[in-house]
């Protein structure tokens, strides 16, 4: 008998946003860009993590600072060079840092040590002309997703994973429309900022809600001939197989996703998935495999799913055929 399995790899096709950011980004015709191929997404919820003690060190053009959790002790120090590919490379115009905390107002500015920002922009002012140009803009969770991706080089001292769980609350698809339009106006994304309080008595939900937006990154198959198979068998698949679409791994992937975890806002629950109609009845494998491939921890009611680079080192949702 033969047998085929098809395995795919979801990775994060932006940083983790929070509600409030999400906010801000969905009317971003460079962000609707950049996540266009992204069509599954995950409402889930974390203690924020913010920057604070900003430091400059002038000769080696570096920026240090901290990055806490709410009722965390583990605090990670980051130094972040400056002068690197995907942040500066003129130093004849002026680099300036801003800092971005909603607590602060133009009649309550936050002072030093800066505790709470949450996110910073690093930008460069021509002495020339006076035109300022954005170089780079980070949240914590778009440092630490650029770094374990290589778009930025920092260096950080302490343990990080623990700040890269997120509870899971709804899982969703959008593969007709841009994601960032499918959640606009979202009933259960707008129910669950309404009645999900938040973890830490001193936040407010929209800073701890989390928008996970996914991709498909990469999917294989192998495939173990059984002792009926022909010659012709072989051919066929080797020159007619055609792997399906990211929308329709997507598709099915969102079932997988919401049967396992079963998020409390999700209404529908998928329990008797697979059905006849299914990607594994309709393809030719009799097992198909889903896994995050960026270093974040999904908790649910039941356990925990986790993300690694690694093959081996993550976990797997799997889908057989019935």
């Amino acid at each position: 008998m033969t047998k085929g399995i098809l395995i795919n790899d979801l990775e994060l096709g932006y940083a983790p946003l929070s509600a409030f950011h999400f906010g801000r980004f969905m009317t971003d015709k460079e962000f609707h860009s950049n996540v266009f191929d992204s069509h599954i997404y995950i409402i889930a919820q974390r203690k924020e993590i913010t920057f604070s003690n900003f430091f400059y060190w002038e000769k080696e053009l570096e920026l240090s600072f901290d990055i806490e959790q709410e009722d965390n002790k583990n605090i990670i120090r980051c130094r972040l060079p400056f002068l690197q590919e995907n942040i500066a490379k003129d130093l004849t115009e002026t680099i300036e840092l801003r800092l971005h905390n909603r607590k602060s107002t133009p009649t309550k500015k936050v002072d030093p040590p800066f505790k709470g920002t949450q996110a910073f922009t690093i930008q460069s002012t021509n002495p020339s002309t006076g035109k300022t140009k954005m170089l780079a803009q980070f949240t914590p969770d778009k440092l630490f997703q650029n770094y374990w991706k290589g778009h930025v080089q920092a260096v950080f001292t302490g343990e990080y994973s623990e700040m890269l769980e997120y509870d899971v609350h709804y899982v969703g698809k959008s593969t007709e429309q841009n994601i960032c339009e499918r959640l606009s106006g979202h009933s259960t994304f707008q129910e669950i900022l309404t009645y999900q309080d938040s973890l830490s008595f001193k936040n407010v939900p929209s800073n701890e809600i989390m928008v996970l937006l996914f991709r498909v990154k990469d999917n294989n198959t192998m495939v173990k001939w059984g002792d009926d198979v022909t010659s012709e068998d072989i051919s066929n698949y080797l020159t007619d197989y055609i792997l399906p679409s990211d929308k329709t791994i997507s598709l099915d992937a969102e079932k997988a996703l919401i049967k396992h975890l079963q998020p409390e806002y999700n209404r529908i629950l998928y329990k008797s998935f697979p059905n006849k109609n299914d990607l594994i009845n309709q393809d030719y494998h009799s097992l198909i495999l889903y896994g995050l491939t960026d270093p974040i921890k999904l908790n649910y009611k039941n356990g925990e799913l986790n993300g690694n680079k690694d093959l081996g080192e993550r976990n797997y949702i799997s889908v057989e055929r019935k």
